[in-house]
């Protein structure tokens, strides 16, 4: 049976913040829940998460029951981390061990170092190659390629320092071995901390076989310690996000001006302009324009779709819908198929129906507008009262003229019309045109014989 255990204690100064370093944004989502996610879809027997005791609100948000939660009271070292989980892993053959700032090594890295654990083995070191190893733990090997200690850059002997191949914090262990070998741990350095990377030369001491398994993500395998290991971070993310997208027959205009986080998903023949910003649980359907300089968040997206110059969160948007420049659309308001939104409107919270048009400075909060309707320039409907926000109504093919106020809660009848400038304080029934202030109904002349009329 196997374990994964995560270490997540530390405190991360050198991001010289004010928040653990862990839960610091990386496309859209914390550090930590990559490598939580990374280590879910190893399936593996039991997980658990080495925690401080402040933190747990925040970690179990994220991990939920996925993991059993142990705690590190003192920042004492991935030694001390891991001892703390060793009652938890009674019972079990193998352990995974890893660090939670390492979201770039995949499952995939992971299920590859636990298939190069095989009998006789004691442990096995996840090691990647840099061309300059800089200040990184080496690994060093006996003649028979088996790791005999991991030196730390600033104890290394000048011949340890040539040495390429370094540690990248995550390992495998027989229980069994591991068990003896952990209480040898000590803290005789600068730091007074207990280390994992000690374990290697107190199993070798014990006649124990170590060796190395080796990826070649290069530096981006040895965590995330500072604002620029996160911006590096964040580009590579980037990088393989647009790739697997235009892969898949999506255009992106200029990948190097565009943001897409991993969970966005978009459809074939689509094409994205530079500096738009795709956010959380986005879907954008097939052949539809978006951007430049557009930002969609958890936002649904149809197909055939042009939006640009815009803002969109946590609403959706059917086919055929044209977007921009400069609108805004949030709260889960719904835009339906071939209607439009223009220049500098506002869509909170509200339905447009299918064919409603609304082109010009326009707010339309917490209203539900039906087909084949005009909303003229600088409509806005007043929700609010002070206390409560209220409903607006206008039901199909209605035509509100420009500046009409719409004071709610209220409901313009199938056909109606209001004159510009109009504010409506009651209900305007069906076929009837309002004008004035307040709104009051005139009638409608019937059209001359030849005539435009009126």
């Amino acid at each position: 049976m196997i374990a994964g255990v995560i270490l997540a204690g530390g405190k991360g100064v050198r991001m010289n913040s004010s928040f653990p370093k862990l839960f610091h944004n990386l496309l859209g989502k914390p550090i930590i829940k990559y490598v939580l996610d990374n280590i879910l879809r190893l399936n593996l027997d039991k997980n658990i998460l080495v925690i401080p005791p402040q933190e747990e609100g925040r970690f179990k948000e994220i991990g939920k029951d996925n993991f059993v939660y142990v705690f590190q009271e003192d920042p004492l070292g991935t030694g001390d981390a891991l001892r703390r989980a060793m009652p938890e892993l009674d019972g079990f053959d193998t352990v995974l061990v890893v660090n939670g700032d390492a979201p770039l090594i995949t499952d995939k890295i992971f299920k590859g170092l636990l298939d190069s654990f095989k009998n006789g083995i004691s442990g096995v070191v996840l090691s990647t190659i840099l061309e300059d190893p800089m200040h990184y733990g080496r690994i060093v090997k006996d003649k028979e390629e088996n790791v005999i200690k991991i030196v730390e850059a600033k104890d290394a002997t000048p011949e340890e320092k040539l040495i390429k191949e370094v540690n990248t914090g995550a390992y495998c262990f027989s229980i069994e071995d591991l068990k003896l070998a952990i209480d040898k741990l000590d803290n005789n350095n600068a730091q007074r901390e207990y280390y994992v990377t000690q374990l290697v030369e107190i199993l070798n001491s014990m006649g124990k076989r170590v060796i190395s398994y080796q990826t070649d993500l290069g530096s981006f395998a040895l965590g995330i310690n500072s604002r620029l290991d996160l911006a590096l971070a964040t580009k590579r993310l980037l990088e393989e996000k647009m790739e697997e997208l235009m892969d898949e027959g999506v255009t992106i205009v200029s990948p190097e001006n565009t943001y897409i986080e991993p969970d966005v998903k978009i459809g074939r023949d689509t094409v994205i302009e530079p500096f738009s910003v795709l956010k959380g649980n986005t879907v954008i359907g097939e052949r539809c324009t978006i951007g430049p300089s557009t930002y969609l968040s958890n936002t649904s997206i149809g197909d055939d779709c042009e939006i640009f110059y815009s803002v969109i969160k946590n609403s959706k948007i059917d086919s055929n819908v044209r977007v921009g420049p400069f609108a805004h659309i949030r709260d889960e308001a719904h835009i339906k198929s071939y209607s439009a939104i223009g220049d500098f409107v506002e869509v909170k919270k509200s339905t447009i129906g299918s064919y409603t048009k609304a082109l010009h400075l326009s707010y339309l909060g917490d209203a539900e507008i039906g087909e084949r309707v005009n909303i003229g320039a600088g409509t806005i409907t007043c929700n609010y009262d002070g206390k409560t926000k209220h409903k607006t109504i206008v039901e199909d093919e209605a035509f509100i003229g420009s500046h009409t106020c719409l004071r709610a809660p209220i409901r313009v009848g199938k056909g109606a019309i209001t004159g510009a400038g109009a504010v409506v304080l009651k209900d305007v029934a069906p076929g009837t045109t309002v004008v004035g202030v307040p709104a009051h109904p005139i009638e409608r002349k019937p059209k001359e014989e030849g005539g435009k009329g009126e």
